[in-house]
């Protein structure tokens, strides 16, 4: 019996929360355009369908400004925190984190230059 009371709590701790309230949603099983901002954050937006506003996804990562390729992974239709978020290089290394915050996308100074 106290094991069941034990488990429960940790079941709910690992399964992501929703978006932000006014964040859009980005279905990662639906067509999207995800880039790194910078060290730590994802630019990301859907690319079919209704337009929504695009999205910014603090992530765990630690080194997002030298990937090549971002993709995400939900258990869910719109991405959340604790989701998982792939960074992949041109060499073929990965970093996989988890998603920190999902806030309405505002250009900041610090973003990367786009190509």
């Amino acid at each position: 019996m106290k094991a069941t009371v034990l488990l429960i709590p940790l079941l709910l701790a690992a399964v992501p929360a929703p978006a932000a309230p006014g964040a859009s949603c980005i279905d990662p099983h639906k067509s999207y355009v995800a880039r790194p901002l910078n060290a730590h954050d994802v630019y990301a937006r859907t690319t079919l369908g209704t337009p929504r506003p695009a999205v910014r996804l603090a992530t765990t990562c630690a080194h997002l400004a030298h990937a090549n390729a971002v993709s995400l992974s939900s258990s869910y239709t719109c991405m959340g925190l604790g989701d998982i978020v792939i960074a992949t290089t041109i060499d073929g290394r990965r970093e996989a984190c988890r998603i920190s915050a999902v806030q309405p996308y505002v250009p900041d100074g610090n973003d990367l230059k786009q190509y």
